[in-house]
């Protein structure tokens, strides 16, 4: 299971976005089940508002169905308890972390991502169980 950040997610349906062609190879060479979650959900409903573009959530669904995602069933209590844990590791952003407790949580073995500071820390994510998927 791979989980699919929401900057990939945004890369792919955003043919203007500088990695749309990126995100459209990778997205589609993917083998396995792909997840989000309700969290991707929020960021996406979160940034098509601020594009005043109409009914955000409309279209933050369209944009995972697009990616051929799920969203995951996640345990945010669960999510929470791996992202204090991670945090002294990680030391990312609160969205990012949370983003990659999620993925811990759930059990995804991969995340799909074009976030600098996540792919920086590659090395440390895979010593936590998780590899990291980005552009070549």
């Amino acid at each position: 299971m791979m989980y699919i950040d929401t900057n990939a997610v945004i890369a792919y349906v955003d043919e203007l976005d500088p990695n749309h062609d990126i995100a459209n190879d990778l997205l589609k060479s993917l083998k396995g089940n792909k997840v989000v979650s309700k969290l991707t959900l929020v960021e996406l409903a979160s940034v098509y508002s601020r594009a005043s573009l109409n009914e955000p959530l409309a279209l933050a669904l369209y944009s995972v169905k697009r990616v051929k995602a799920k969203i995951a069933d996640v345990d945010f209590n669960e999510a929470l308890t791996h992202a204090l844990k991670l945090a002294p590791l990680l030391k990312l952003k609160t969205l990012d972390l949370l983003h990659v407790a999620i993925c811990k949580a759930i059990g995804a073995k991969a995340f799909v991502t074009f976030d600098r500071d996540i792919v920086a820390k590659t090395n440390m994510m895979h010593k936590i169980g998780i590899e990291v998927v980005t552009k070549s």
